[in-house]
């Protein structure tokens, strides 16, 4: 079968005649890089005035019991302290919608695009987020399948985390979801596809996604290997369904199924709350992905390469009926 990449995205985004972006692909990754680091120094700002309630509240206790004095190392480290703490999980993950904003004001402004060539499409949206949530939920949930009969996870039960905090992790999470999505598949995956064809769109933003989390607790080969296929195969989805509100969903419900439904990390990063526990074995990190967590496991790499293929030689309906004129 003749595999076909002639997705109306593409060519609402080369129509466009406001679209301005160098035509080289080098300058398109800098500048991708420059509203990256623009969107990171976004979200920390975000971040710090979210934790400041908190941290006016423990200066406060030590300014009086140390005469009213307190050191700036120590500000910095309880500002630490409070960043890696699971139970809020969730400021950070709302800190990320300042991403977004910063990317689409890139996107809308400089750039000059009508959000319809980031992906952004009104009709059906409710319905291809519905999808998207369902898609997620599914994909997570076969991996965690196969990683516990491969032997990688143990099961613990029911654990029944307080509801709220379940409930702010869930939202902070349709808003993480959705950061990471408008920037590397909104964003740079569509500037490339201005000028450059689909393997060209795909592959560097997906090997810029994976690069994204290096810094990540546990950070390995195996993670940027099935971070690089989790992003391949949420940028054909986002190619073969036209729009970026399915990519977004399955992005957030994967990570909050991933942390604070199954309670596993989420790229070396523990979520808190959860409603079920489950464990790492002590055995390879390539049957649970180790500190990292199951996206550094073979059982996510093996439903991405299946999802990848689905994506790829499953034609789309449009793509089906010509083929039956054809015959």
């Amino acid at each position: 079968m003749k595999l076909n990449f002639d997705y109306p995205l593409i060519q609402r985004i080369r129509e466009e005649e406001t679209f301005r972006t160098p035509r080289y692909l080098i300058l398109k990754v800098l500048i991708f890089v420059a509203v990256f680091f623009a969107v990171s120094i976004a979200e920390s700002i975000g971040m710090i005035f979210l934790f400041i309630p908190k941290l006016m509240e423990w200066a406060t206790g030590v300014m009086e019991q140390n005469g009213g004095q307190i050191s700036s190392e120590a500000m910095m480290e309880k500002l630490n302290t409070l960043l890696l703490d699971p139970q809020y999980t969730h400021i950070m993950l709302f800190s990320t919608a300042l991403g977004t904003l910063v990317t689409l004001f890139f996107c809308r402004v400089i750039e000059g695009r009508r959000f319809r060539t980031m992906g952004f499409i009104k009709k059906g949206c409710v319905v291809q987020y519905l999808i998207g949530i369902a898609a997620g939920f599914v994909m997570f949930s076969l991996i965690v399948l196969l990683a516990y009969l491969m032997g990688g996870l143990t099961w613990n039960g029911f654990k029944g985390g307080a509801f709220g905090s379940i409930a702010l992790v869930f939202f902070g999470f349709f808003l993480q979801g959705m950061s990471e999505e408008v920037i590397c598949r909104g964003y740079i995956m569509t500037t490339i596809l201005r000028h450059q064809n689909v393997w060209w769109a795909v592959g560097v933003n997906s090997v810029l996604f994976a690069l994204a989390h290096n810094s990540n607790a546990g950070f390995s080969v195996m993670a940027f290997i099935n971070l690089i296929l989790y992003a391949v195969m949420i940028s054909l989805y986002v190619l073969r369904t036209d729009n970026l509100w399915g990519a977004c969903a399955i992005h957030s419900i994967w990570n909050f199924v991933q942390g604070n439904f199954y309670g596993l990390p989420v790229s070396g990063i523990d979520s808190g709350a959860t409603v079920f526990s489950m464990s790492l074995k002590e055995v390879s990190p390539l049957l649970n992905g180790g500190a990292f967590g199951l996206e550094a496991s073979i059982a996510t790499t093996i439903v991405m390469l299946a999802a990848i293929a689905v994506l790829i030689l499953i034609p789309r309906k449009q793509e089906a009926a010509k083929e039956e004129q054809a015959a």
